[in-house]
């Protein structure tokens, strides 16, 4: 279609150039306009001047020079060019599937790729004419056959070494950029992730006229690239969800409450607010409840909840509750989280730690904000428990204060190299020794009275490790 046109672009110049007794094409030029079929929502201009900068290698044009006179040809006959002539919009969209279907798995979602091109053809009224999806090979089978029927062209980043997702964002932007040159037009790209590091991409393709759309899961989607895309969708508000009823949400409440505060006399709302969200299998974040304040929300159960707010900080205690001390292994806790040495749950702890000794020992020179992300990258994957970024920082500001690993001199933390300190075939066991050294010594300096089962009852939820931490103290 573009070269046609060209084609006519050109024909329509020579006809004015010259008398129209002298012109072949003259009956054609009076009644056939290409006005309206290159004009597209304010880029009439554009593509005249993209027409005239082929135009003008003839000789004729090149004698002339005129961009005036080609703007009157181009604008002086009316009548519209045939349908099969008219620009469509055409729609890309690449797909990294380690962001958005991860994502997707982390809050209990199942991914529907069907329920988001549907939504993208009913908003952008075109034709999604390429697709394709980048790291598949930590996809199921079944999610792969899902995305061939709906017709993406899968491309796995090879996994020669842990940095497969950066590979994956590699090949987005290099293939993005390389159909701003192959010959197809595109109007619109459709992203669906959620990544920061996607902005560059998206400045310079609406840099060059292209209408950028987001999909992503929200708890994944940085708040940059959603303000940066025309528009950004949020794979969770098109999912259609029985709404809970209010009976599902009082005994919800109540069933929260009582597994929260079970051996505490409060805790934060934020963590009352995701205990909800995963007891329900996520129907709570999708209801119509939570929109809004969740402190709001909770004011609506007094005679299940009662809300307590210390400064910035809001809390959900039970209804009639005293002000009571929390054991002293809650205080351990507490204490050593405000002196940035958070108590990750034992089992998560293993699991970073051996994802840190792994990755460190075939990438010794990583950032610290490096070795966050593909931390969380490789742990997204680990369907025997589930790891939060901030748990993977917490711990690694322990793993620094108990010398397994250091930093060098850096702009910030986040930029600060990452170098290990451990090494020979039992660095696991041993740094995991030199955490918990950390933790003890620690809950030792504290102004609360010392107890070997309740230190116990803080890093491992169990009296049983009193004997581990009486050995390991004595190193």
């Amino acid at each position: 279609m573009l070269a046609e046109l060209r084609r006519l672009a050109k024909q329509a110049v020579r006809c004015t150039m010259f008398p129209r007794k002298h012109c072949a094409h003259a009956p054609f030029c009076r009644s056939r306009s290409i006005s309206t079929a290159i004009e597209t929502e304010g880029g009439a201009q554009r593509n005249l001047l993209s027409f005239y900068d082929v135009s003008r290698e003839t000789s004729l044009i090149a004698r002339s020079a005129d961009f005036a006179k080609i703007c009157a040809v181009v604008t002086r006959f009316a009548v519209q060019l045939p349908a099969e002539y008219e620009m469509s919009n055409d729609v890309a969209v690449f797909l990294d599937l380690d962001n958005l279907v991860i994502g997707a798995k982390q809050v209990k979602l199942s991914f529907d790729i069907n329920l988001v091109l549907d939504h993208l053809k009913k908003i952008t009224d075109g034709r999604i004419v390429l697709r394709h999806a980048y790291g598949a090979g930590r996809q199921s089978r079944s999610q792969l056959q899902e995305l061939a029927q709906a017709g993406f062209i899968v491309q796995s980043a090879t996994r020669i070494n842990s940095f497969s997702k950066n590979l994956a964002d590699m090949q987005i932007t290099v293939n993005a950029m390389d159909t701003l040159v192959d010959g197809h037009q595109y109007s619109t790209y459709v992203l669906m992730s959620g990544d920061r590091d996607f902005t560059p991409l998206v400045q310079s393709l609406r840099k060059r006229g292209k209408t950028v759309i987001g999909v992503g899961i929200r708890h994944t989607s940085s708040s940059s690239l959603v303000e940066l895309c025309d528009k950004y969708i949020f794979y969770e508000d098109l999912l259609t969800v029985n709404d809970l009823t209010d009976a599902e949400i009082e005994a919800l409440v109540s069933a929260v409450r009582d597994k929260l505060l079970l051996d505490k006399s409060r805790v934060r709302a934020s963590i009352f607010k995701e205990e909800m969200t995963s007891l329900s299998d996520g129907r709570f974040s999708r209801s119509s409840y939570p929109q809004g304040s969740f402190t709001k929300f909770l004011q609506d159960y007094p005679h299940l909840v009662r809300i307590v707010q210390e400064e910035s900080t809001t809390y959900v205690a039970a209804p009639g509750s005293q002000e009571i001390n929390d054991p002293l292994h809650a205080r351990y806790r507490a204490a050593l989280k405000r002196q940035r040495m958070r108590v990750v749950p034992a089992q998560q702890r293993f699991a970073i730690l051996h994802a840190l000794i792994t990755l460190l020992r075939s990438h010794p020179d990583l950032m610290w904000y490096e070795v966050l992300k593909q931390l969380s990258t490789n742990l997204a994957g680990n369907e025997n428990v589930d790891v939060s970024k901030n748990q993977i920082n917490a711990l690694l500001l322990v793993a620094r204060q108990a010398g397994i690993i250091r930093t060098l001199k850096g702009k910030s933390l986040s930029t600060a190299p990452v170098v290990p300190e451990f090494s020979g075939n039992r660095a696991f066991q041993e740094s995991v020794i030199c955490i918990d050294k950390a933790y003890l010594e620690a809950i030792l300096d504290l102004p609360e009275p010392f107890d070997y089962a309740e230190a116990a009852m803080a890093l491992y939820d169990s009296s049983g490790y009193e004997s581990y931490l009486r050995r390991i103290i004595k190193i």
